[in-house]
């Protein structure tokens, strides 16, 4: 008798990087040169690019910018978004005649179901997207900015700043079954506090900076503490929850004379 756990598909080394040809070509560094930070984008059939509405928070259109594996930069023509899903389509000024990853027709994703993500996180300064692989852990529930509570697949991947917008995809069939929204990380309501003081802090220490377009701006001590703390925030990768080690689990039903 076999004691071979059944899968949905087989499972291989190469397995999750089979949508490499696809994605290196259709998955979009987003950059907002206003604000000097970036996301990531793909392209849907309609020859639209999907992304996540934070990353093209910018009302400014002109500077929100898609960069192309091949470097060559692409002007917007018009961004649909909707805050509480935090999802946004781009209309680039040019048509992009790429393949696309389809997207799948589920609506659901069961826990431990394998996943993969490309992107291109804060910090990684290639045109071509990075590959990440994972699975769904579960779902959460996020409260929007509306405060309507808004249901989220839990992924236990590497889904950092800058990987907003990537597309989630089922590791057995390349299908997309998700966007990358945000990293799970929790943060205490006084922290979150403290921060909001801190940048609006007037008085103490100031110093002038210049942003992504050449132009200068001055800083406030506190403004600069805070904006330094929030960012070494956005790059702490959490692990999303703890588990008992089997070593410990054995001892402590042995302690209580239970047979494991």
């Amino acid at each position: 008798m076999s004691n071979a756990i059944p899968v949905s598909a087989p499972v291989t080394t190469e397995l999750a990087g089979k949508t490499a040809p696809i994605a290196q070509s259709s998955v979009f560094r987003i950059i907002d040169i206003g604000s000097g930070m970036g996301g990531t984008g793909f392209l849907h059939k309609s020859g639209r690019i999907i992304t996540a509405a934070h990353v093209v928070s910018n009302p400014k259109i002109s500077e929100i910018k898609i960069v192309r594996s091949n470097r060559t930069v692409i002007e917007v023509r018009s961004i649909e978004k909707d805050i509480d899903l935090d999802l946004a389509v781009i209309d680039p000024a040019v048509t992009i005649s790429e393949k696309t990853l389809p997207i799948h027709s589920t609506t659901t994703a069961p826990a431990g179901m394998q996943v993969s993500t490309w992107g291109f996180p804060e910090g990684y300064r290639s045109f071509v997207p990075l590959l990440t692989v994972g699975y769904v852990s579960g779902i959460d529930n996020v409260n929007m900015p509306s405060g309507k509570a808004v249901p989220r697949f839990v992924i236990n991947a590497a889904c950092n700043s800058g990987n907003s917008g990537g597309p989630v995809l089922r590791l057995e069939d390349g299908a997309v079954i998700g966007v990358v929204s945000s990293k799970l990380a929790p943060i205490p309501p006084y922290i979150v506090s403290a921060l909001e003081v801190l940048s609006k802090q007037q008085s103490g220490l100031t110093y002038e900076a210049t942003d992504a377009t050449g132009k200068k701006f001055t800083l406030t001590e506190g403004k600069i503490i805070g904006d330094v703390l929030t960012y070494l925030r956005s790059q702490t990768q959490l692990v999303i929850g703890h588990a008992v080690s089997t070593a410990q689990l054995v001892d402590f039903l042995r302690v209580h004379k239970i047979e494991p």
